[in-house]
């Protein structure tokens, strides 16, 4: 009879997710209803399902939740669920000045430690903490020093702002959760079920898979090019990760170094031309300069980021021995392409996109495509049944974002209730000394602040606002000062604790987020960098004589790889603790503006790379007897 149960409460919680994907699945199709409607429906579904396939010990259980999880899934219905009820009568209140019945408050506190619970369980306890304090910091404010404080807000004041309105709970993160994310992460779900992951990762073998990290810079390049269009690093990340993550592990890469490339590869596909997650539009309009202007600007960076992790790939596969495949095992490129027709979606996504549709839009009907295309395999026809488990586990995929966002929520309401946030600039200008560097670290740590849990349109307008009157203030340019704060407003989508990318990257790798988001820094280091170049010399940024640009561009390119070497512990040969220190610092120096700076480290680069040449060359060609000792040899 237990068994019976089991299956039946399976099978309930089966249809529960299958809803919850043909949900937005209708909303996309036939429009996404008003914000005080479908984002707290989104959460109430995504929560109480969160309740039903996470343990207390953060386990999934799909099928058999304890007695205690199913009452908090049953609160959450009613608590997030009353809040989408009585959307219409919310939508007309106003915030802290319109009384709050006792039920409301009742249902937003439960709400509120809701949120926090399933981000523990589903995201971890970090993400949870910062949560927490953010919420303690609301209620102190009087009692802390004065750079910081605030008048204090009670905690019905709290609650009223962040469970009834748009600003905290349903705030931006929940509303990208709600419509690009969760029709992306559908989208992926099902082209990985029609077969197309399998032709990726064949074509990946069959093209570069006899090249070491071959796999890896497959995946880095995909995730490139969805994520210039996709607007969303985490909603990239499950469109390409869901295929290339599984592949670089088969490959004999580590889940977390896996999920990490994916991670900062679709993160960096928002600093790539021409769509840079429709930012550039957003940048071109404030700034009030030519759109293709700043498409000039954004290429040299994005090419450097990019570079600099396909070479950090490369010494990695090199570091750990991983020679590619051998060529009996790798497919026929002929007998692929011949399956490629399953990568059609992929087009007809792109296409719809470049007509001008929205992404959601695109992705709906991508979605109908990988259906229709996957009717000409026999192996990967999506008939009912895969089709519902494939809503299934789009579903199950969706509930850590949402849950993720929904704590974002929590933080972004309290920056914009105490006001923190607009205080920003005076607090640098003043705790800075009138030290632009010590001025541009904080504002690139209230960049990353400012812009965790946002879509990155979002988060360039949090960043910009609060950032780049600082940076005007101590004479720095209009355009390098906004890709300063764009740049790292981005890159919060991979810095812990809240780092949206690499949560998804870590659903799919089955790896822990903390690990993941530190590697995947690491991975981006030079993206954390380029910005202090462009903010010095410009001429990164497309802007002045062709000559330094064309300087500055190659000593940044051998610095990337002198870094890539400094911090993987291997160039051309496996490195020491003191060789690493070099190109760390050579590496420095060449990617410092500046032609003297650039000489002296290229000059270290030079001598030492010389060096080892000199001994591999010497290990090669070592004698015994006066017999040359072969590279089978010499590892025997």
């Amino acid at each position: 009879m237990v068994e019976k149960e089991k299956r039946i409460f399976k099978w309930l919680t089966s249809i529960g997710f299958v809803s919850f994907s043909c949900y937005h699945l209708y909303t996309t199709a036939l429009g996404i209803p008003v914000s005080y409607l479908h984002r707290p429906l989104h959460v109430t579904l995504a929560i109480a399902l969160g309740f039903l396939i996470y343990g207390a010990r953060g386990k999934k259980n799909f099928g058999h939740p304890a007695w205690y999880d199913v009452i908090l899934a049953g609160v959450a219905l009613i608590s997030f669920g009353s809040v989408a009820a009585n959307y219409t009568a919310n939508s007309e209140r106003l915030i802290r000045v319109d009384p709050l019945s006792l039920w409301n408050l009742v249902v937003g506190g439960l709400g509120v430690m809701l949120i926090l619970e399933i981000a523990r369980r589903s995201v971890g306890w970090v993400l949870s903490a910062v949560a927490a304090i953010f919420l303690i910091y609301s209620q102190i404010g009087p009692l802390l020093p004065s750079l910081v404080a605030h008048k204090g807000f009670s905690i019905k004041d709290t609650i009223d702002y962040l469970s009834f309105g748009l600003e905290g709970i349903y705030s931006v993160p929940i509303g990208v959760s709600s419509t690009y994310i969760v029709i992306f992460i559908i989208f992926g779900t099902f082209l990985e079920k029609s077969g197309a992951g399998e032709v990726l990762m064949d074509l990946g073998r069959a093209i570069v898979g006899r090249y070491r990290g071959g796999p890896a810079k497959v995946a880095v390049l995909t995730s490139a090019f969805f994520g210039t269009i996709s607007g969303s690093a985490a909603a990239n990340v499950y469109a390409t990760g869901t295929f290339t993550i599984p592949m670089m592990k088969r490959m004999g890469y580590s889940p977390t170094f896996a999920g990490a490339v994916e991670a900062s590869a679709s993160t960096g596909g928002q600093l790539m031309p021409p769509v840079m997650g429709a930012a550039a539009f957003l940048m071109a309009d404030i700034l009030g300069v030519p759109y293709l202007q700043i498409c000039k600007a954004a290429l040299i960076p994005a090419v450097l980021y990019f570079f600099s992790i396909l070479v950090m790939v490369d010494f990695e596969a090199a570091r750990l021995g991983l020679k590619g495949l051998e060529t009996t095992s790798q497919p026929l490129l002929k007998d692929t392409l011949k399956r490629s027709y399953l990568l059609i979606p992929i087009f007809v996504l792109l296409a719809i996109m470049i007509m001008g549709y929205t992404p959601f839009r695109a992705a709906f009907v991508a979605t109908g495509c990988a259906v229709f295309v996957s009717f000409f395999s026999s192996k990967h026809r999506m008939g009912f049944r895969r089709c519902f488990e494939t809503l299934v586990l789009s579903g199950e995929r969706t509930v850590l974002i949402a849950s993720a966002c929904a704590a974002a929520g929590l933080i972004i309401g309290i920056v914009t209730l105490t006001g923190i946030g607009l205080n920003i600039s005076s607090i640098i200008i003043t705790s800075s000394g009138g030290i632009t560097l010590v001025a541009l670290l904080l504002v690139m740590i209230a960049s990353i602040i400012m812009g965790m849990g946002t879509p990155t349109t979002v988060a360039y307008i949090i960043v910009a606002t609060l950032g780049v009157p600082s940076l005007e203030q101590l004479k720095f340019l209009s355009l390098p000062a906004h890709f300063f704060v764009f740049y790292f407003g981005v890159l919060s989508m991979v810095t812990p604790p809240v780092a949206i990318a690499a949560y998804a990257a870590a659903e799919i790798a089955k790896e822990d987020m903390l690990k993941i988001g530190f590697k995947a820094v690491k991975l981006c280091f030079v993206a954390f960098l380029i910005p202090f170049m462009f903010i010095y010399e410009p001429g990164l940024l497309m802007e002045g004589p062709w000559t330094t640009i064309f300087s500055e561009f190659t000593s940044a390119l051998i610095g990337v790889i002198a870094l890539a070497a400094s911090f993987q512990g291997w160039f051309l040969r496996p490195l020491g603790f003191w060789m690493r220190i070099v190109f760390f610092l050579a590496a420095f120096m060449l990617i410092m503006p500046g032609l003297a700076t650039n000489v002296v480290g290229l000059a270290v680069f030079l001598s030492f790379l010389g060096r080892l040449y000199l001994l591999n060359s010497r290990a090669r060609t070592a004698t015994h007897g006066g017999h040359v000792i072969t590279k089978k040899e010499e590892k025997t």
